[in-house]
């Protein structure tokens, strides 16, 4: 609207577009959108933009909360399971700094969604995540969890020989801080303490990886990773500056060794194609379950079509009722009754 008699109209409308130009200012101040410009096309590319950020936020809660439930889980289950914990604090702090952040951030800065809208208009009241994305995003982080586990789990196997904490534990008492060779206990002739950052290095390694194509795989809940996968220039950015970031960690003297407690020369090719072949089942285990996650999409759109179809069936039934009704007053009017008599003075006439 652009007058000053739309201004109740557009107050009431669930989006009040008012012209910009044209406009009144009562219209303007009533209105929830103003036309710079007056082209009706602008309500079209401000519709695209606002649900490629709303789908960004959605894609930024999935992967954000399936990779942090992942290293939750990853801790649990070694302390459950009496294995030592595969990541020290500073190990964990990194992870969230540097290599899930960046990520997460480019998710939320999509330019373009593919046939974005070609979707339905989603209910005022439904919620960010919806049920479909709470069970992929335990799927996902299952996933995570299950291919770092099982990295981790072989490279103890490889480099400490043990599994227990207890065994590990004793074995760090009984051996001499300076073990070389024969005199140590493990199968590569360093200390168990070196042995277990092998082991810990190997699954760090594993996990960035896995987390970086995990982030790829979130960018559209079930198109394959391969479609557009380089359109957006953030995500390019974040993953090599994640890329970096891990290098220096597992490289660099006196960050990898001292602070970090990653070796990623001493772990040999062994523990590095341990790691790809991490990502490798991470990528592989993601893209598979968009299957599943492709068929709950259409029948939650069909749910969502379906209730708004009863919703305007339910508005159509209530406009109806209220025309009859109005029908109904107009055409009922009061019984006629017969004219009273006037009485007549006989004799003033």
């Amino acid at each position: 609207g652009d007058g000053v008699n739309d201004a109740p109209a557009l107050k009431k409308a669930d989006i009040g577009v008012a012209m910009g130009i044209q406009g009144t200012e009562v219209a303007k101040g009533a209105s929830d959108m103003i036309l710079t410009d007056d082209n009706f096309c602008s309500i079209v590319t401000a519709v695209e933009k606002g649900r490629i950020i709303y789908s960004g936020i959605q894609k930024f809660v999935a992967f954000i909360l399936s990779v942090h439930f992942a290293e939750v889980l990853q801790i649990f289950l070694c302390i459950v399971a009496q294995i030592p914990i595969m990541r020290t604090p500073l190990q964990i702090l990194f992870l969230i700094l540097v290599t899930d952040l960046p990520p997460s951030v480019a998710l939320g800065m999509e330019r373009v969604v593919r046939n974005i809208l070609h979707d339905r208009p989603r209910p005022k009241e439904q919620p960010i995540v919806l049920w479909w994305q709470w069970q992929g995003i335990i799927a996902n982080g299952l996933i995570l969890s299950a291919t770092t586990i099982a990295v981790y789990i072989w490279a103890l196997s490889f480099y400490v020989d043990d599994y227990t904490v207890d065994s590990i534990l004793a074995r760090v008492r009984a051996e001499s801080p300076d073990c070389t060779g024969d005199n140590c206990f493990t199968p590569n002739g360093t200390t168990t303490i070196e042995s277990l950052s092998y082991a810990r290095t190997s699954a760090f390694i594993s996990l960035v990886w896995s987390e970086n194509v995990r982030a790829y795989t979130s960018r559209s809940f079930t198109e394959p990773i391969w479609v557009d996968m380089f359109s957006n220039t953030a995500m390019q950015k974040a993953i090599f500056f994640a890329q970096i970031a891990l290098y220096c960690a597992v490289f660099i003297p006196g960050l990898s060794d001292q602070i970090l407690r990653l070796y990623g020369k001493e772990i040999g090719w062994e523990g590095w194609v341990a790691a790809i072949l991490g990502a490798l089942g991470t990528v592989t285990l993601c893209e598979l379950y968009k299957f599943v996650c492709k068929e709950q999409v259409r029948r939650a759109e069909a749910k969502v079509a379906e209730d708004l179809r009863l919703a305007e069936e339910e508005r159509e039934r209530h406009a109806e009722e209220r025309q009859r009704s109005m029908a109904a007053s107009r055409t009922k009017e009061p019984d006629s009754a017969e004219p009273a008599a006037v009485p007549v003075d006989v004799k003033s006439t």
